[in-house]
């Protein structure tokens, strides 16, 4: 149990923090087996079949707005997660919004799964990317995490940063979805060198501003850095596979 009046989760006593990083990793843990049971669900029932066809359609009606439009209704459904999941709401408001948020991922990665298929030759064979991909993002979501935990340093001087990275990120998405560009290998190393800096910021964070009762709304933060991370791994591997 937490104690009554939480503290802090950096100034907390050593049990409730250590409670505290246990429950917030375990519930990470959780949305990623969602996440991926979700995929495979999508995969093998049909479903993701179905929305790749909605998807090609969409894009034959509306150009290369479809994919724009498409990201639009994705960052809209995250921010009515992200608003249930904020502290100082319920619990069930704040599991609903992570298994909302879970959810939408598993969705918006299933072009890129797709795709994947496609370069792999057949779903059977996606691993040949995914398992690398997974490696590389756990290994640097790992040293990352030792970065902050461990050498005390205070990370707060990277938001800036992250902002204007941020913006820059996002408009360059919208300019490649209106002229049908495709990025290439360069764009996902700078947005996996941006998500590295979020995951750096989001940790300290968590650990040096979110109090010890905020494990899901600190999940929640770490599931998006790391599966956005995910994401460009994913897409740098495709690059690389196809150059």
């Amino acid at each position: 149990m937490y104690e009554s009046q939480p503290f802090i989760v950096s100034q907390a006593p050593a049990a409730d923090r250590a409670a505290f990083y246990r429950r917030t990793y375990a519930h990470v843990a959780g949305a990623f087996a969602a996440f991926g049971a979700l995929l495979f669900y999508f995969f093998y029932s049909g479903f993701a079949d179905m929305v790749m066809n909605g998807l090609f359609a969409l894009v034959n009606a509306t150009g290369s707005f479809g994919w724009l439009i498409v990201m639009l209704a994705f960052w809209g459904g995250t921010y009515v997660a992200q608003r249930m999941a904020t502290s100082g709401a319920s619990m069930a408001s704040q599991y609903a919004g992570l298994s909302l948020y879970v959810i939408l991922e598993a969705l918006i990665f299933i072009p890129l799964i797709a795709m994947v298929a496609h370069q792999t030759n057949g779903i059977e064979h996606v691993g040949e990317i995914l398992i690398p991909a997974c490696g590389v993002t756990g290994v640097l979501v790992f040293g990352l995490s030792v970065a902050v935990f461990f050498t005390g340093v205070d990370f707060s001087f990277l938001r800036v940063a992250i902002i204007i990275g941020s913006i820059a990120a996002l408009g360059a998405i919208i300019v490649f979805s209106i002229m049908g560009i495709n990025p290439g290998t360069w764009f996902s190393l700078a947005m996996i060198l941006l998500m590295a800096t979020v995951i750096l910021y989001q940790t300290w964070v968590i650990k040096d501003q979110c109090s010890t009762q905020d494990h899901v709304l600190a999940a929640f933060i770490l599931f998006s850095a790391f599966v956005t991370l995910l994401w460009y791994v994913i897409q740098f591997f495709m690059g690389r596979r196809s150059e």
